[in-house]
């Protein structure tokens, strides 16, 4: 019965990956300009006929946020969207070995001027380095250096000038 549990335990535990690599872990940025909240706390939907959002409605609908401040012409209403992720992980064979401690907030930033929003950012954690070898995901590929290199670190904000 033991070894059925230790069986079951592994197997749940592994990513679907395999490789020898090791890797940093970061995190990116992504910008919207169209969007729609949904009553869930930090879930929107993209959209390109999303009908403009109001302070008092991402307010009433999400709650007071975690931070409000100021971005150029921009007033800025932050909420709070989990821990993000820094520090190194190993992968050998089938098994993740990860290292990594909690280093703030993944945050969706509403940019607002004159109470309407212009734009929305999201922060996401994702592997930002890596050396070695690594097959998931249906593809097999060597890591040296950086990788997502089409994803962005730090979003500069045009809306607010």
């Amino acid at each position: 019965m033991i070894r059925v549990l230790a069986i079951i335990s592994t197997v749940l535990s592994l990513s679907g990956c395999v490789g020898l690599a090791v890797g940093t872990y970061g995190t990116f940025e992504n910008k919207e300009e169209s969007f729609s909240i949904s009553s869930e706390k930090n879930s929107f939907e993209y959209s390109t006929s999303a009908e403009t959002l109001t302070k008092e409605q991402l307010v009433s609908t999400w709650g007071e946020p975690d931070q409000i401040s100021m971005v150029g012409s921009c007033e800025v209403v932050a909420y709070n969207d989990g821990f993000s992720w820094s520090g190194v992980g190993a992968f050998l064979v089938i098994i993740p070995i990860p290292l990594l401690a909690p280093s703030g907030y993944d945050e969706n930033r509403f940019y607002f001027i004159n109470g309407q929003a212009v734009g929305l950012v999201t922060e996401y954690g994702e592997v930002t380095g890596g050396l070695g070898y690594m097959c998931g995901s249906n593809e097999c590929s060597g890591l040296a250096g950086e990788v997502n290199k089409d994803k962005t670190r730090q979003i500069q904000v045009p809306w607010c000038g």
